[in-house]
């Protein structure tokens, strides 16, 4: 029974110095066993989880709703260290562990805001189970931020990965061709993005094989990859983007509405599937179309009108796709947030409070409004820029471009910045009170005039 709190999260985590750290392979991981069914022609099924001795890590089972708990804000970070080496094959003995491993953990375990970060092996690996979850953040794992396998049918919502060019998948999910049970995950409201890649140029973001099915709904999938959606090694499931098509679980559904914006990392040639048609593979889609932008959740994106609406109680109603609304639900126990990495929580982009990055007439920025440099802010000649006593303006470190917010105010323009002692005005940065003070959290104020240079 693990239940942290936003401000009181559990972390597990390494005994080595902050100063070695972060660092992949520091110490094991988690290991959560259940009664839940996993797929083979046991009935019941069982199996031994990787890298225990036999006996020790067997799991698997014929209920469903088995409990094993309850992990709410835990935090898992620097793990994945192989738990049985294999001095014959020490660079890759298969037992390196995962973040979290649930091998035939069952729906009545409470899973929610938990996080892994730079493991070793893979974030999150469900054998077989049912077992729901929330929240998910996996950041820099050396292998697959997800996997799933084993005749999962567990559902999965708000899911967010940051691969980096050591990561492989955001999200492999297998099954094991057309043996019962097949893995059927449920999976809505997801933000994968890829850093880079140095080798597999070509792997997908999201790997669905070996006759896995499942439905994928709200998703934004981009970065460096060979492909948003990969899918190979097909067998007797039905792919489809065509909701009566569904057949669970013998379907294999993604939604229209998913967003996919992907660049192979060798070529930078934009490529949102690979879809492996031919023999042996066999994996041919019926209907299905997708969208391609920037996934950014900008006040106009289009994620805001491309998302669905699922008939299903578990998963909380959205009216966006990926993993984030308004709510950034990382705030405070995040790897990202105590790292300073994150804005604050209350720091929330709209399209009123975003000041744009070209002013050419006159502009007022009140003091009740939470006003926003997202990037480069330009007071073009002829305008003036007011702004109240009272008001705070908050910047982030950086732009789409790597460049630091800087309000300029250009020759020929003005700025009208009267404040008071009682009421200052104030540039400051979106990151939280908790990790202020800190130098260089955003550019500056540039103010240009018309006066005399003297050149020495």
């Amino acid at each position: 029974m693990a239940a942290g709190t936003a401000s009181k999260p559990i972390t597990f985590t390494s005994v080595l110095p902050t100063s070695q750290l972060p660092q992949r392979g520091t110490w094991g991981g988690l290991i959560i066993l259940g009664n839940a069914v996993i797929s083979g022609p046991g009935t019941p099924q069982t199996n031994d989880i990787e890298g225990l001795t036999a006996g020790l890590g067997t799991y698997g089972g014929a209920n469903d709703a088995d409990d094993s708990g309850v992990l709410q804000y835990v935090r898992v970070w620097y793990g994945g260290a192989d738990i049985s080496p294999d001095p014959t094959n020490p660079e890759n003995s298969g037992n390196e562990i995962n973040g979290i491993t649930f091998g035939g953990v069952g729906s009545g375990t409470t899973v929610d805001h938990v996080e892994v970060a730079f493991n070793k092996d893979d974030g999150f690996e469900f054998f077989g189970g049912a077992v729901n979850a929330k929240w998910l953040s996996a950041l820099f794992v050396d292998d697959d931020a997800f996997d799933t396998d084993e005749g999962y049918q567990g559902k999965l919502q708000f899911l967010f990965a940051l691969v980096d060019k050591d990561g492989d998948h955001a999200a492999e999910m297998d099954s094991k061709n057309d043996l019962q049970r097949r893995s059927y995950p449920k999976v809505s409201g997801v933000t994968f993005i890829k850093a880079d890649h140095t080798t597999g140029e070509s792997n997908g973001l999201i790997q669905i094989r070996e006759g896995g099915g499942g439905e994928f709904y709200n998703m934004i999938l981009t970065g460096k990859a060979g492909a948003g959606l990969e899918n190979n090694k097909c067998f007797a499931e039905v792919r489809t983007g065509t909701l009566t098509e569904i057949s669970a679980p013998n379907s294999l559904y993604w939604s229209p509405n998913n967003i996919i914006n992907t660049v192979r990392a060798d070529n930078g040639v934009s490529n949102q599937f690979s879809i492996s048609i031919g023999a042996p593979d066999n994996c041919v889609w019926s209907a299905g179309s997708i969208n391609q932008l920037d996934p950014r959740l900008a006040p106009s994106s289009t994620a805001f009108t491309s998302f669905d609406t699922i008939s299903d109680s578990f998963f909380t109603p959205t009216t966006y796709s990926g993993a984030f609304g308004s709510d950034l639900w990382l705030d405070g126990w995040s790897y990202l947030s105590e790292n300073a990495l994150l804005p604050d929580g209350s720091v929330v982009p709209t399209a009123s409070n975003i000041i744009p990055s070209v002013i050419t007439a006159d502009t007022t920025l009140d003091a009740s409004t939470n006003w926003l440099m997202v990037s480069q802010v330009f007071v073009k000649p002829g305008a003036t820029l007011f702004i109240q006593e009272g008001t705070t303006i908050k910047s982030y470190r950086q732009d789409n471009n790597g460049k630091a917010p800087t309000l300029v105010i250009e020759r020929g323009a003005k700025i009208m910045a009267s404040g008071s002692p009682s009421r200052p005005i104030t540039f400051t940065s979106v990151l939280p009170e908790a990790v202020l003070p800190m130098r260089g959290t955003w550019g500056g104020l540039i103010v240009l005039g018309n006066g005399e240079r003297m050149y020495v």
